[in-house]
């Protein structure tokens, strides 16, 4: 049996094999074949992964109340707000995209940056680049607040922070079965 971790969940994939030892080619298509994206919106509790160094991974995965998907006239909206423990204040992220029927990534844009979606099973992941934010973080002492928060050493949080500053790229990701509650800040 082989394990694979995507976004949130860790599914396991039971392996019929050929002869040879390897998956049979109709499977090895199978695990690699795209799945469609949601052609229906809603609010959902997310995640945002920020790419780490492996000493930093459980640092750099925050909490995002919701998460909102909304298609219309075959334009989807991805809208959530950047995590505070992560830029120090209140930063919304609004991209755009075309989405065709049956399509299994979408590009999108915004005033912030540039992104693309893909879905496996029921989670979506929306990898970022960002750009035209404020100054990060927005405040310090916010970031440190939350910071307390997390489990782990204080240190790997604000050193997760940095990095974002830096460098803001990272990933939303969103479970279809786990809708919001409203909790989003904007």
């Amino acid at each position: 049996m082989r394990i694979f971790v995507m976004g949130m969940f860790v599914l396991p994939l039971v392996a019929c094999l050929d002869g040879a030892g390897a998956p049979p080619e109709s499977q090895r298509r199978a695990e690699v074949a795209a799945q469609s994206l949601p052609a229906t919106g809603g609010r959902f509790v997310g995640r945002y992964v920020v790419p780490a160094p492996a000493d930093l991974a459980d640092a750099a995965v925050f909490a995002v109340s919701e998460v909102r998907w909304r298609i219309a006239n075959g334009v989807v909206t991805l809208h959530y707000d950047l995590p505070v423990g992560l830029v120090g204040g209140d930063i919304s992220v609004t991209l755009t995209g075309t989405l065709s029927p049956g399509a299994t990534t979408v590009q999108l844009s915004g005033n912030v940056g540039t992104g693309w979606c893909s879905a496996q099973s029921t989670v979506v992941t929306c990898g970022e680049t960002l750009d035209n934010l404020s100054n990060l973080p927005v405040n310090q002492a916010v970031v440190e607040q939350a910071a307390a928060e997390y489990p782990g050493p204080l240190a790997n949080r604000l050193a997760v922070a940095s990095l974002f500053s830096s460098d803001p790229i990272g990933s939303v990701e969103f479970d279809l079965t786990t809708p919001s509650s409203g909790g989003g800040r904007h």
